[in-house]
């Protein structure tokens, strides 16, 4: 018998913690985007760090079909193109794997290079459908003032959101844990 199955539980049920993480979500994202549209700068992306978070808590093939979900749920919630930051959060949850993966644990520095590689991963799927149905979802000029604007704030809000996912979802699980 595990040691901590002795212990009584703490804090509210899984499922109350995800419904509470889902409604949190979707309340500072749109509160976010709001102060972004006022201030003329793009919001930090929670749904991508969502589907970062999720690449470093469950196995890879759950992780990117969670961080697809999670990024539908940004397309059906923005009313934009249907499957855009879909294929996008699963890019940067992608991404994120490979950091998993290869990067032993190494605190701040490879929770800043899992951001990146995560916004970059997103931006490299918006860069791939925007060719594949030959549309200009994504022009050079969107680039320069969107992505850098992008990665400092969602690398600002990245600890405090951590914070909130490690609530919802656990602490995240080493490098090489279940990904077999």
């Amino acid at each position: 018998m595990r040691r901590d199955a002795l212990r009584p539980r703490r804090g509210p049920p899984r499922w109350a913690r995800m419904a509470g993480y889902v409604l949190l979500l979707i309340l500072v994202q749109g509160l976010l985007s709001r102060l972004g549209d006022a201030a003329g700068l793009p919001a930090p992306d929670l749904f991508l760090l969502t589907g970062a978070a999720l690449a470093w808590r469950v196995s890879p093939v759950w992780a990117l079909a969670g961080a697809y979900g999670v990024g539908l749920a940004q397309d059906l919630l923005g009313g934009g193109v249907l499957g855009l930051h879909a294929a996008g959060v699963m890019g940067g949850a992608l991404l994120a794997l490979g950091v998993r993966r290869y990067m032993a644990d190494s605190g701040p520095f490879q929770a800043v290079f899992t951001v990146l590689l995560a916004v970059i991963g997103q931006w490299l799927m918006f860069l791939l459908l925007t060719y594949w149905l030959r549309s200009n979802l994504v022009t050079l000029d969107l680039l320069r003032a969107t992505l850098p604007a992008l990665m400092i704030g969602t690398l600002l809000v990245f600890p405090l959101w951590e914070r909130v996912v490690t609530w919802a979802f656990g602490p995240r699980t080493g490098p090489e844990e279940a990904l077999g």
